[in-house]
């Protein structure tokens, strides 16, 4: 099963929910998804001030955003602020709810009972996968989440890293297997992953790497805390020009009269088979939406 999203979720920044001029910053930045924090980055004290704040801010300037995908990250279920969090969303009504350190998808069905709305469209639900224990249930919270609008998963390596006692190692090789085990799962029931984030904003080599790796895994984007982040982000989950005139080849040769029943065809010297069609033509779909 495939989750049709009508977004590409290559960089997705993370906004405190506090700082207006960050998220008035967010507005203008080439950036695919926002996600407005009320969690990690505002303090306990804080929190009530942060939802009024975000509930102010999108009241005045949410047309700014004009087609970029709008999330709020909510607190854990078992804190004070769940409650208080989810009667924002209400007020504020975004694309989607981000659940920090899901580990079972109780907690996805509570917050879609939770969820009001005038048109009967309630915001979809992002988990965030980051600790072993999210990692191991991870087919019974997604097998089941979809049923509850669940889309998108996001790695949080900062605190799985914390909470495994790992060292990533170079170029995260350490983290692969537990990349792996989450792409599968992802893969199985058709719901997008986005990346961590790199916090060391003025390393452009390793952002570079690390959103390579993310693709070439297949992760639809990476999470990022920077504008400095965008355009390499953007620039590495993007097809390159000669990705995009290969996959208009393979469509436009299977497209030609003499190759309407060919299983496989020869183009330009490459054996070409319709599962390479297929992937050429959602490729396409995907590129030229944007």
């Amino acid at each position: 099963m495939e989750i049709e999203m009508n977004q590409r979720l290559r960089s997705v920044l993370y906004v405190p929910a506090l700082n207006e001029k960050a998220m008035r910053k967010s507005a203008t930045l080439d950036v695919d998804a926002v996600i407005f924090d009320l969690e990690d980055s505002v303090f306990p004290e804080q929190k009530a001030q942060a939802r009024l704040r975000l509930a102010e801010f999108l009241a005045k300037e949410r047309e700014q955003f004009h087609s970029k995908y709008l999330a709020i990250r909510i607190n854990a279920q078992d804190t004070d602020f769940w409650k208080d969090d989810l009667s924002t969303v209400n007020q504020m009504k975004p694309d989607a709810v981000v659940l920090p350190k899901v580990v079972s998808p109780k907690v996805i069905f509570d917050t879609t009972a939770a969820l009001r709305t005038s048109n009967g469209i309630l915001p979809k639900i992002w988990c965030m996968v980051e600790n072993p224990l999210g990692i191991l249930r991870l087919e019974d919270t997604v097998e089941n989440g979809i049923k509850a609008g669940l889309e998108c998963l996001i790695l949080g390596t900062n605190d799985l890293v914390k909470d495994s006692d790992l060292d990533p190692g170079k170029d995260r090789c350490n983290l692969l297997p537990w990349f792996s085990h989450v792409m599968l799962v992802a893969k199985s029931f058709g719901v997008a992953v986005i990346d961590g984030v790199l916090n060391d904003i003025n390393n452009t080599e390793t952002l570079r790497a690390e959103s390579e790796m993310a693709k070439a895994l297949g992760m639809s984007g990476k999470t990022i805390i920077h504008p400095s982040q965008v355009d390499v982000v953007n620039q590495c989950f993007d097809p390159s020009p000669e990705q995009v005139s290969w996959w208009r080849k393979i469509v436009e040769a299977y497209n030609r009269p003499e190759h309407a029943s060919s299983g496989v065809i020869n183009l330009e010297g490459t054996m070409v088979e319709r599962l390479h069609l297929e992937i050429a033509q959602r490729r396409l779909q995907e590129y030229d939406r944007t």
